[in-house]
């Protein structure tokens, strides 16, 4: 129930994206989040960040994600901060641009990740 709340909002913003889901189901048999957004949206959110033309896309793609952020759903805050801000930080660049784009909660998220990332926890 929870990943047909996720994808229903994802695909009611980004309706370009419905073909890559039915892909998505063919290929999997079921929605799989984290395999989703990792493969398809996190690649396609980098990309517009490299070229950084499409502002208002990338601007909407953001506020989806504070959107994730703040929702009470422990799956939907997964697939945010373990696929896809985990996905972003893996390029200081990327990840420099993205943070100008992200709300409070997603910068949140993202800062979390990157301190795990950087062992901070661990030393």
């Amino acid at each position: 129930m929870d990943k047909d709340i996720l994808i229903k909002q994802f695909l009611r913003l980004f309706p370009e994206f419905h073909d890559r889901y039915i892909e998505h189901m063919e290929f999997n048999q079921e929605f799989l989040g984290h395999v989703f957004f990792g493969d398809e949206v996190s690649t396609y959110v980098e990309e517009l960040l490299r070229e950084n033309d499409n502002i208002e896309q990338i601007e909407t793609f953001f506020s989806f994600f504070e959107w994730m952020a703040t929702q009470t759903n422990l799956y939907f805050v997964q697939v945010l901060s373990t696929t896809i801000l985990y996905n972003l930080g893996g390029h200081t660049d990327i990840l420099q641009k993205a943070q100008s784009y992200m709300k409070p909660h997603t910068k949140k998220l993202s800062q979390e990740i990157e301190d795990l990332h950087s062992g901070k926890y661990f030393s």
